[in-house]
């Protein structure tokens, strides 16, 4: 057989790899994009000097680089070009020109969407004017009221001795009396610090009770704060802040007299949580804080400190100590020994779940730290009084979600010291404390639920106590002091602001009915089958701001509803724009170290376990 004849060998070829060859056009378009860009900075340059442009050559404009002593010598006429100094100075200021032009078009475009945003939703339909906010909330109408307010201040007072400024409208300002009790409602990340809670604390003209989960408002604050002689204290009794010092406040001072008993004894069980985990809630925290209270009374009667009571709370046999002290000592509350030992000794199950409520109203003071900062030592603890009088400020951190809470001790300490600025305004002149107290209460609901917040919002204005409850949204407060309590915080604020970025539809649609609502006028136009057309027009009611629209409101700005004037959309001012913003970052930046510091310190001497 003949072989078969093998096959004709063809020549391969390689097809470029199209990535590559694209990636070569975009870099050789690259380079002569700059080219030209020096060239015409070149031209200018020569222009500016007197010389005639040379003609584009983008190469040469880029060869001038390698010659930056003599960029004229990569120039095909040398002799037409300026010197190096004037040729650098001036293509490096067209070049700044030429690539800074689309940035600042971008940014100044920008700036204008969003400003257009802005007015677009201050101008909606049914809102207040720039003019009734002058009326309601401008400057004359709040030092009309200074007299009043703080008669101390005379018939002239400056606004920020009478109000805080909440933002502007068209260039207008607007204020709030320090008689109001204000609630700021917004989601997190919405710049409530930033915009409200940080710039009242630093304008604030009297003392300063400040609340949070975080210690963004101690550290940009405190050292602005502590000017003028007025004291400032932390109480950290979890520590998060890790600043060194700290205030120390006995649960147990003052418990002589049953008043403070009873109201340190509500503090204490508010943050327990019985409404939102079991039955019978009523009962359970009535109990709860019966108990309490007569462990305090008799703790503070017979000369007891924080850790006897933590002890009563471990055992109810334990509590039969206290028991004998409200028998013997004269004066202790009639009944009170009786009442205690009833809950001691009534049906096992019931005293056992009394008991847990009591364990756990103290169950932070399992954590050395924080036994030792409700510990004092006898004529060492804080005064509420002495920080009253002196204008103090006192900001209170602590974790809700942290094991051991120590949300009932917040909440015992802030009704200490409303119970104390209550009793000093009654004696004072005018039933009033001359300056005002502001209660700056951010991430109230997350800390603990105040369980005189209602009261406040209510009545703390007519005796100098300006309370600032800042909530995420209105589920929040129903979902930590239910829906009546929180129905009555919503309606004892005289000066409600709302934030975008709010998500649930039943608060969005609730406070766009509280916005009100307009007439629209509709035109349909029909048609028949002859052509023949008929216009007809109808009116339909719509909300002033729909839902949407208020859920989309841009940072910076929120919907302020003030008294009975009818509701406008405010600018407000972040603290970074404040005169002394540049102090202010400063004093952040040192309070940040020496916090790291103390960190240090600690995790040195424990030997790195904390």
């Amino acid at each position: 057989m003949r072989p078969r004849p093998a096959a004709p060998r063809t020549a391969r070829t390689t097809a470029p790899d199209p990535t590559l060859t694209t990636w070569a056009l975009v870099a050789g378009a690259s380079v002569l994009a700059v080219g030209y860009v020096l060239w015409l900075a070149a031209a200018t340059a020569c222009l500016l000097t007197g010389h005639p442009a040379p003609d584009p050559a983008p190469l040469a404009a880029l060869s001038a680089l390698t010659h930056p002593g003599d960029p004229a010598a990569a120039w095909p006429q040398p002799d037409q070009m300026p010197g190096p100094v004037p040729y650098w100075t001036l293509t490096g200021l067209a070049v700044t020109v030429v690539l800074g032009s689309p940035l600042g078009l971008w940014r100044a475009t920008r700036r204008w969407t969003h400003t257009d945003r802005r007015n677009e939703v201050r101008t909606l339909p049914g809102l207040g004017s720039p003019a009734d906010v002058e009326r309601a909330a401008g400057r004359r109408s709040l030092v009309r009221r200074g007299a009043i307010v703080r008669p101390s201040t005379g018939n002239r007072p400056r606004p920020e001795q009478v109000g805080y400024r909440l933002g502007q409208v068209s260039g207008r300002e607007v204020w709030c009396s320090v008689e109001d009790s204000v609630l700021l409602v917004g989601p997190p990340r919405m710049g409530k610090g930033v915009h409200v809670v940080i710039p009242w604390v630093l304008d604030a003209p009297g003392p300063v009770v400040s609340t949070s989960t975080r210690p963004d408002t101690l550290v940009l604050t405190a050292r602005a704060r502590a000017t003028d002689n007025r004291p400032v204290a932390v109480f950290d009794p979890q520590r998060l802040a890790g600043h060194p010092g700290g205030l120390a406040w006995s649960p147990v001072r003052g418990c002589e007299t049953p008043r403070t008993a009873l109201v340190r004894a509500r503090g204490l069980a508010a943050g327990v949580g019985f409404g939102r985990t079991v039955s019978d809630s009523d009962f359970w925290a009535g109990q709860t804080e019966t108990a309490l209270r007569c462990l305090l009374h008799a703790a503070a009667l017979d000369g007891r400190r924080t850790v006897d009571l933590y002890r009563w709370s471990l055992n109810p046999a334990l509590a039969e100590d206290a028991v004998t002290i409200l028998t013997r000592s004269g004066a202790a509350a009639e009944g009170w020994a009786d009442a205690l030992d009833a809950v001691i000794h009534t049906d096992p199950r019931t005293r056992d779940s009394v008991w847990l409520g009591v364990r756990q109203s103290l169950a932070a003071l399992a954590d050395p730290d924080v036994l030792a900062a409700v510990d004092p030592a006898p004529g060492t603890g804080f005064d509420p009084a002495n920080f009253l009088a002196r204008s103090g400020t006192l900001y209170l951190l602590a974790s809700a979600v942290a094991s051991g809470s120590s949300a009932p001790l917040i909440a015992a300490f802030v009704e200490d010291i409303t119970e104390t600025a209550r009793r000093v305004a009654a004696r004072s002149k005018g039933a009033r404390l001359d300056p005002p107290l502001l209660l700056a209460l951010d991430e109230i609901a997350n800390l603990t639920p105040l369980p005189s917040l209602p009261s406040l919002m209510a009545e703390g204005g007519g005796s100098g106590i300006t309370t600032l409850a800042v909530l995420q949204s209105l589920a929040q407060a129903r979902a930590k002091w239910g829906e009546n309590d929180a129905d009555a915080i919503w309606d004892a604020a005289t000066v409600k602001l709302v934030l975008g970025g709010l998500a649930k539809y039943r608060d969005l649609d609730d406070v766009a009915r509280l916005l009100g609502e307009i007439d629209e006028y509709t035109h349909t136009t029909n048609r028949s089958r002859h052509g023949d057309a008929s216009t007809s027009t109808g009116v339909r009611t719509v909300p002033v701001m729909p839902p949407d629209v208020l859920r989309t409101l841009p940072v910076g700005t929120g919907v302020l509803l003030l008294r009975q004037t009818r509701p406008v959309v405010i600018d407000l001012k972040a603290w970074t724009t404040r005169r002394d913003a540049k102090e202010l970052r400063l004093a952040q930046t040192d309070a940040e170290a020496m916090a790291a510091d103390t960190a240090s310190a600690t995790m040195r001497a424990t030997g790195g376990t904390r």
